[in-house]
This record gives structure tokens, C-alpha cells and sequence, in this order.
């Protein structure tokens, strides 16, 4: 599949921004900083250079209610030293009917944290039994909780990111562009640095009915409030958008058309295609040492650390 020259252009100015190659992210990507002040291991060496980690499971981040299957729990992955290091809430996939923080989140934390990253992954309450917001509403807890938190296990909670895979990059991608949905249950919106969406939902309208109706219901002017890209404008959180080379069809127009509206309102935007891979292997193969998804993502972090 060939990019179109606008997400070819998007593209190029996020490797150019990031400073690495196509398979790694090179030390320019935080520049300005002295190397012991490197909030990430941001190098391209095997997997013995990762950090060792430490994980915390199942932390009940909604303690005043009580939630069934654990959907109410979330775990915790931190580097060896987890001291000043940036934190990203990374929700799992799954459509919203389905999925958990084990399997869909698991792999992708535990290769983040090796590189120097708090990693907060947790599970959230799924339709038909729970129909949207409550998946926004836990996921606006979670990312909550890991502000009022995080800073317990030595973490920079000056530093704060979302992240998501298919249905939770909708919910990472969603809090970036709409304020209300972080002011509703606490004001967020100033404490997330930059989210990143990986081989996201942007248009509900496309999905089939029957999944829009057991997740959404079936109120037509809700798919379109809740579609991320009704909340065009200026002033957003800064958005990686990631998809595969063979993904979701029509994923790459989607993703093309929105970066493109949201580019004519100066937002900080970033559009990054991951060659051989499809809508599950993007996010499955981060423990390559030239994996394109990981090293984007390190960057990304460490730019918006860096404050560049």
C-alpha cells in the first residue's frame, strides 16, 4: 500500500521531528537534555539492554464502586528505576464488547516499561451490559487515577500520556479531541502531554449496525457526538495516529482525511504507517528491535517530554 502525499508528508515530519530512521529512535529524539536527565531507553540495542520491571496487578482504580469481572481493576508496570519517568494509560482493543487488560494490553506495557516508561494498563466495563460512555467515563478514571497516583511509585506525573489499540486508541484518540469528556468527570485536559492512537476508530458510522446499536444504542445523533471525528478544531492533545500497511479497510482514508482537517487548525499531529503489518500484528510485534510502532511511540513520548 502507498501513503497518499498527505499522509507521506505527515509522515516525514514526525521521523524528522523524532530524529531516527525507520527502525529506531536515535538520542536526538531528546535533545536538550543531559543524558542522566533521558526520561526513556530509547536505544536500538537486543533485549538485554531493557530494563528489568516491576508489575502491580489488579489495583481497584474505582474504589467507591464495585464493578463485576474486575472491568473496575487496573495493572501497573514499572521500569527498575521508575524514578521521573513519563507515564502512559494504555487501553486495550476489542471492539468495546470484548478484551481485557491481560491480553490485550500485557505484551505492549511490559515492552514500554523495559524502556523506561510508567505503564498504567487498565480494563474498563464493556457493552451490550454497559453501553457507551461508560468505557470514555472508566477510561477518564483510569487516566485519574494514575495522575492521583502515579507519583507514588516515583513516577513524573507532570508527564502524562494516553495511548490505545482499534477500539481503545477510539478512546485515547476521543480524549484528545474532546475537552468535555475529561471536564465531565475532572479536568484533564491540561495534564495529558500527547496521546497516541494505534489503528484507531475515528467514524462510528462506518461500523457495522449491529455493533453500533450494542454499544451506542440506537439514538443516530449520539454516533455522531461520539464520533472523534466530530470534534475537529483548534487546541487539541497533541495525536499520533499509527495504522498498518494492511489494515481495517478504509483505515488509511479515515485516518488521511481526519489528520488533514485537524492539520488546518494547527494541531500537533503525527501520521505513521507500519509496513507488514495488519490490524493485530501492529501492535504484536513491539519486541523487535527494529520495530517501527515501538520506536515511534518512544520518540513521541520523548518529544513531548522534551518539550520540542
Amino acid at each position: 500500500m502507498t501513503l497518499a502525499p498527505l499522509a507521506k508528508r505527515l509522515l516525514l515530519c514526525c521521523i524528522c521531528a523524532l530524529g531516527f530512521d525507520s527502525s529506531a529512535v536515535s538520542s536526538t529524539a531528546v535533545s536538550g537534555s543531559s543524558a542522566n536527565m533521558s526520561p526513556l531507553n530509547t536505544s536500538s540495542g537486543d533485549a538485554s539492554s531493557a530494563e528489568a520491571l516491576r508489575v502491580l496487578s489488579n489495583i481497584d482504580y474505582v474504589p467507591e464502586q464495585e464493578y463485576s469481572d474486575n472491568r473496575d481493576r487496573l495493572d501497573v508496570y514499572l521500569p527498575s528505576q521508575s524514578s521521573n519517568k513519563p507515564i502512559l494509560i494504555h487501553f486495550h482493543g476489542g471492539g468495546l464488547t470484548s478484551g481485557s487488560k491481560e491480553k490485550g494490553s500485557r505484551a505492549f506495557a511490559t515492552t514500554l516499561a523495559q524502556h523506561g516508561v510508567c505503564v498504567v494498563a487498565p480494563n474498563y466495563r464493556l457493552a451490550p451490559i454497559h453501553p457507551f460512555p461508560a468505557q470514555i467515563n472508566d477510561a477518564v478514571k483510569a487516566v485519574h487515577w494514575a495522575i492521583s497516583h502515579m507519583q507514588d511509585y516515583g513516577c513524573d506525573i507532570s508527564n502524562v500520556f494516553v495511548s490505545g489499540h482499534s477500539a481503545g486508541a477510539y478512546l485515547a484518540a476521543l480524549m484528545a479531541v474532546d475537552a468535555d469528556r475529561l471536564s465531565d468527570n475532572v479536568n484533564l485536559a491540561h495534564n495529558i502531554k500527547a496521546a497516541v492512537a494505534i489503528s484507531p476508530l475515528l467514524e462510528l458510522a462506518k461500523l457495522d449496525k449491529s455493533h453500533l446499536e450494542a454499544v451506542w444504542g440506537s439514538d443516530e445523533t449520539l454516533y455522531q457526538n461520539a464520533s472523534v471525528t466530530a470534534h475537529v478544531g483548534e487546541n487539541k492533545i497533541p495525536l499520533l495516529l499509527m495504522f498498518a500497511d494492511d489494515d481495517h479497510q478504509g483505515m488509511q482514508q479515515e485516518i488521511e482525511a481526519f489528520a488533514g482537517a485537524m492539520l488546518n487548525y494547527n494541531n500537533h499531529l503525527g501520521v505513521v504507517e507500519a509496513s507488514h503489518r495488519d490490524h493485530k500484528s501492529i501492535i504484536n510485534h513491539l519486541n523487535r528491535n527494529d520495530d517501527i510502532v515501538k520506536s515511534t511511540i518512544l520518540g513521541w513520548i520523548a518529544l513531548h517530554v522534551a518539550g520540542l
